[in-house]
């Protein structure tokens, strides 16, 4: 059984044709199921787990990268598996996940081609895509080393897969690793300019502020963390439908 999960801003009309071509085109490939919209009144959390105790199987996220974040933390520990219908051209996580955006989005969904794949956490909170901290004076413990930034400026990036080509390396959602990638920025003349990276893959580091004041930690460009955090790569985490044309194996 299929629930789907509709974010609250496709309620605008610009989304309403759209929608109804989904629903006819999931009707057509037999993959039809209940429909749950979000609003300020109802809980995500509430509409999924009502869901699984009534039989649901598969979760489907119509939305943005965001919708598909959000619902990650109430799914990760639950026996389904989860599918996106991207509502927009501009979505890194369906890009990488090989799903097009839209109606054609359904045919990938009735596939059923599933992978199991890597998810990140921070303390209690997993993260599908990355996670960022910006100028924090922060030290790093990573293996049995203690890592500090070297400027005061700096951008700190940590990936459980990512868009493009990092430095030499690639981050992917089923090799078991996280990568963290630190780039100090110097202030010159000509503005602020990044000095060369540092790639580092792990599968567990801690982070804590070496001030009293606590740094954020941004997950999925929207949750905000605060240290001290442990971070570590929980592999094989969350089934997922994919597209042949996903960015990974």
């Amino acid at each position: 059984m299929y629930l789907y999960i509709y974010d609250s801003f496709l309620s605008h009309k610009k989304y309403t044709d759209l929608l109804i071509k989904i629903e006819k085109r999931v009707t057509d490939l037999g993959i039809k199921g209940k429909i749950a919209r979000l609003s300020v009144l109802k809980n995500m959390k509430e509409m999924i787990l009502d869901g699984v105790r009534n039989g649901v199987q598969t979760v489907v996220v119509i939305g943005n990268n965001q919708s598909f974040a959000k619902v990650i933390n109430i799914v990760a520990d639950l026996d389904v598996t989860l599918g996106l219908i991207p509502v927009e051209n501009e979505n890194s996580i369906a890009k990488i996940l090989g799903i097009p955006p839209g109606v054609i989005a359904c045919d990938v969904l009735a596939s059923r081609m599933t992978k199991k794949i890597d998810l990140g956490k921070i303390n209690n909170h997993y993260f599908i895509k990355s996670a960022e901290i910006l100028n924090g004076d922060v030290d790093i413990e990573y293996d049995n080393f203690s890592i500090t930034p070297t400027t005061e400026q700096n951008h700190i990036a940590i990936y459980n897969f990512a868009d493009e080509k990092i430095d030499q390396h690639y981050s992917k959602p089923v090799d078991g690793v996280l990568e963290m990638v630190l780039t100090p920025i110097k202030n010159t003349l000509f503005g602020k300019k990044p000095i060369k990276k540092t790639v580092l893959p792990f599968k567990k580091i801690k982070i804590t502020s070496k001030t009293e004041d606590q740094v954020s930690i941004i997950t999925d460009e929207q949750i905000i963390m605060k240290t001290p955090a442990e971070i570590k790569v929980v592999p094989e985490k969350l089934k997922i439908i994919v597209g042949s044309d996903r960015q990974f194996e």
